[in-house]
């Protein structure tokens, strides 16, 4: 691949606890051998303690959407390597960066990586994963705990008050834009859906090498 070729841009949407991170990483593993790929969380743009107004981490007030579409811009166009600010949620601050290398497949996963029309218009292929609130809660329930320091007292209060309203709101109205949902299974049942996404990534990165032969 030459390096003015356009990657291939994969947008991985659903609501908070879905699988986002898993089918993203599963897809990655399934990329045909000899192309490269690249998974970046949304999560990584959320906006600093100092600067955000909003206390609602679900909430599209709590991006820095600016930095999100120049970010994503960059590396889809100039398919070029990137420093990505890594996001703490401990001191909710990113004061660490990671570089992304250029790469053949991007996958950007996070629950309003489908909210930003100029982000979403970017996307050869669109995806959202759709599993029940119950599941879901259970899931960030654990994760809280085991990543970012929360108590299930403080997890659930949070889903109650904020989660579950932005979603309604904010994630789940975005379904109807994708080009695949993924219905809710584990990992052996959602291979169906990740082998059917992994040969249209085949078959549209085979056109690209043909077309720059």
């Amino acid at each position: 691949m030459t390096k003015k070729t356009r990657p291939i841009f994969v947008i991985i949407s659903g609501g908070s606890g879905s699988g986002k991170t898993t089918v993203a990483e599963l897809i990655k593993q399934n990329i045909p051998k000899g192309y490269s790929s690249a998974v970046i969380s949304f999560d990584n743009f959320y906006l600093p303690k100092d600067v955000i107004k909003t206390t609602n981490y679900d909430s599209p007030e709590a991006i820095d959407w600016f930095s999100a579409r120049e970010a994503i811009k960059f590396l889809v166009e100039n398919h070029t390597d990137y420093d990505m600010p890594i996001y703490d949620f401990k001191t909710k601050t990113a004061n660490k960066t990671k570089k992304v290398k250029k790469a053949d497949v991007i996958i950007l996963e996070g629950i309003l990586s489908l909210y930003n029309e100029d982000i979403k218009n970017l996307a050869d292929i669109k995806i959202y994963i759709d599993v029940p609130d119950d599941e879901r809660l259970i899931r960030r329930i654990l994760r809280d705990q085991a990543h970012r320091g929360t108590n299930i007292n403080e997890t659930i209060k949070n889903w109650r008050t904020n989660v579950i309203k932005m979603h309604q709101k904010y994630v789940e109205p975005t379904k109807y834009s994708s080009d695949i949902i993924i219905p809710w299974g584990n990992d052996t049942t959602n291979l169906v859906p990740i082998k059917a996404i992994s040969g249209a990534l085949e078959y549209s990165l085979y056109l690209k090498k043909r077309k720059n032969k």
